[in-house]
């Protein structure tokens, strides 16, 4: 019995820390599992609230509403969570303050990641549901989560990509479908000079009318560029604009294109030109006078 007093002593003795800061074991255990149930209630109450909301509002907006609430409700419960225990809270902040000039240099990009988060839920310049490329020929998918510290961006390949948000905001960033759900698209290919012109959009055009992701309506009609004038005949392109379903598989669309393409320009006798070179040996004979003369040359200077 007295060696259970002495352990419930111990519970209830303070602890003291830098800054007048007191806390007894047993309030240590209070805290935990208040945080616990603080971190329980947040997620359910960031599931509900998103649920609720898409029902009336855009989803990737109720998303980033809930988002934005449930770190929100974290920080304010863990506030409140410390006032209960008793925790004064002005002695709280100077060591804060202390430690936080410390962290601020190792964490910097943390901290960057975590600022970049927040704006990217606030002005909603990137939603889940989005597909974007990172830069010019970097990788590209669909976000299927936004969060404060790296945005998972999903492949057509099933790869994910985690992001660091930094990167959206300071850097170069392709949205795909922020405001219109439809792109141009451009098709290479090359005819042999000579080609009647007018029959290959003709061509062309119907060669293109046969894929389902192709727009035909006003301002996005499919056509035929003649781009270039190469080595071995035109340089054209077929232009088509496609709508989310196919801009979001970039390699299948322009694969099924190029076979569209190929299937047409086939049945119509067209060969697709290619650079030739010529190379011509000269004979034994012509090879070894040649050879005299210029040792003879050689000789005399």
């Amino acid at each position: 019995m007295i060696q259970l007093q002495t352990i419930w002593d111990w519970f209830r003795s303070p602890i003291h820390f830098p800054g007048g800061i007191s806390i007894e074991p047993l309030g240590v255990i209070e805290m935990i599992v208040l945080l616990v149930l603080l971190l329980w209630g947040a997620r359910w109450l960031r599931r509900s609230a998103r649920i609720l909301l898409s029902r009336r509002l855009d989803p990737a907006l109720a998303y980033a509403i809930s988002r934005i609430g449930y770190y929100l409700f974290l920080a304010l419960g863990a506030l409140i969570v410390l006032q209960t225990m008793g925790v004064n809270l002005s002695s709280l902040s100077i060591l804060g303050g202390v430690v936080g000039v410390g962290l601020g240099f190792g964490l910097q990009n943390i901290f960057s990641n975590f600022a970049s988060g927040l704006i990217l839920l606030m002005e909603r310049s990137i939603k889940v549901g989005d597909y974007i490329q990172i830069k010019e020929n970097g990788p590209h998918g669909e976000v299927v989560h936004l969060g404060v510290r790296y945005t998972q961006v999903r492949s057509n390949d099933n790869v994910d990509y985690l992001i660091p948000n930094s990167q959206f905001v300071n850097g170069e960033v392709i949205n795909w479908s922020l405001s219109d759900s439809t792109m141009r698209l451009h098709i290479p290919f090359r005819v042999p000079y000579g080609t009647d012109r007018e029959a290959l959009r003709d061509l062309v055009i119907a060669a293109a009318k046969r894929s389902p992701h192709t727009l035909d309506v006003e301002g996005k009609r499919p056509g035929l560029w003649v781009t270039a004038f190469g080595d071995a005949g035109y340089d054209c392109q077929l232009i088509v604009w496609v709508e989310r379903n196919a801009l979001v598989r970039p390699g299948g669309t322009h694969a099924e294109y190029h076979w569209l393409l190929a299937d047409a320009l086939e049945q119509a006798g067209i060969e697709i030109p290619r650079p030739r070179q010529e190379i011509s040996f000269a004979r034994s004979d012509e090879a070894k006078a040649y050879a005299e003369a210029l040792s003879r040359s050689s000789s005399s200077t």
